[in-house]
This record gives C-alpha cells, sequence and structure tokens, in this order.
C-alpha cells in the first residue's frame, strides 16, 4: 500500500513538472512572437519623400547609423558622420529647416575655441550642441573644472555669455 501511494505521488509530480513544462514553453512562444512583431514594427521605416531622401544624400556622403522619423510637417533624420552626432529637419521640398550637432572640443571654429581658453583658462570643454533654426546658429559649450559644470552660449561671431552654472556632485 506504501508503494502505491509513493508511485501516486510520483505520477503526481511528474503530471505536474509536464504541465508546468508546457505552459512555460507557451509563455515564451507568446513572448517570443510578441517581441519579434515589436521589433519588425519598430524596424519599419517611415516612407520618405523623394526630395527630401534626394537632399539627404546629395548633402551627407557616407553618414552611419540613420533612422528616419517623420511627423506632422516635417522629417528628421539622425545620424553620424565623422564621430559628430547629427539631427537634421527637412521640410515636404527638401529644405533644411533646422540642425543639432553633438561634438567635442577639436571640431569647435578655432575663433570660438580661442575665445573660451582665453576668457576660461581655468576650464575644460567637455561637449558642444550646435543648433541652428530660423537663420540663427548658437553654440552651446558644456565647460567644467574642479567644483562646477558650465554652460557657454556663442554665437558665429564667438560672443560669448555663460547661461548656466551647476555645482558637481562630491566624490567619495
Amino acid at each position: 500500500m506504501l508503494r502505491n501511494e509513493q508511485e501516486n505521488n510520483l505520477v503526481a509530480v511528474i503530471d505536474f513538472f509536464t504541465l508546468k513544462c508546457i505552459a512555460m514553453k507557451k509563455l515564451f512562444f507568446a513572448f517570443v512572437v510578441l517581441l519579434g512583431s515589436t521589433a519588425m514594427y519598430a524596424s519599419t521605416p517611415p516612407e520618405i519623400n523623394e526630395k527630401v531622401l534626394k537632399a539627404f544624400q546629395e548633402t551627407f556622403t557616407d553618414p552611419k547609423e540613420v533612422n528616419w522619423h517623420e511627423y506632422e510637417n516635417y522629417y528628421e533624420v539622425d545620424f553620424k558622420q565623422d564621430e559628430i552626432k547629427t539631427q537634421v529637419r527637412y521640410d515636404a521640398d527638401g529644405n533644411i529647416t533646422g540642425t543639432t550637432r553633438y561634438y567635442f572640443e577639436k571640431t569647435l571654429p578655432p575663433h570660438i575655441l580661442a575665445n573660451l581658453k582665453r576668457k576660461y583658462p581655468q576650464r575644460s570643454v567637455y561637449g558642444v550642441t550646435e543648433i541652428y533654426a530660423e537663420n540663427d546658429l548658437q553654440y552651446y559649450i558644456t565647460m567644467e573644472d574642479d567644483k562646477n559644470w558650465y554652460i557657454v552660449k556663442s554665437n558665429p561671431v564667438g560672443n560669448l555669455d555663460q547661461t548656466e552654472k551647476y555645482k558637481k556632485a562630491a566624490t567619495k
């Protein structure tokens, strides 16, 4: 009698593990299908108007990591070229309406860099955000010293204006 009870318990345990494995397989399959459909939807690029695509290809040679986005009134493309991360916005006729570029000190125009070094000799340049919009070009230069972060704005001529200052977090 004891042996039959042990066999019944063993059968019950095996059935439980069998059911658990089947349920896990179904959940795994559902997850894979969901993940695959999400990836397929996310990787479907928007249809880019021919004028915009032609303007982009004529302007930027050999861009890397190109990603297009379509919005109600404009197209936007994100890409890297020569280690500069760039965003360009186009209208439907292929005209550039704005750009944002992210880069480091070595790409700054020399006269702006010279002005920064002269005006802020104790600081180093951490990074640059260059923004062009509505016929206006501005440089936002992130600088640092031992205690603070600074945002310095420059126009194309090199006129500098510190716009923000943040204390750095204390290091251990």
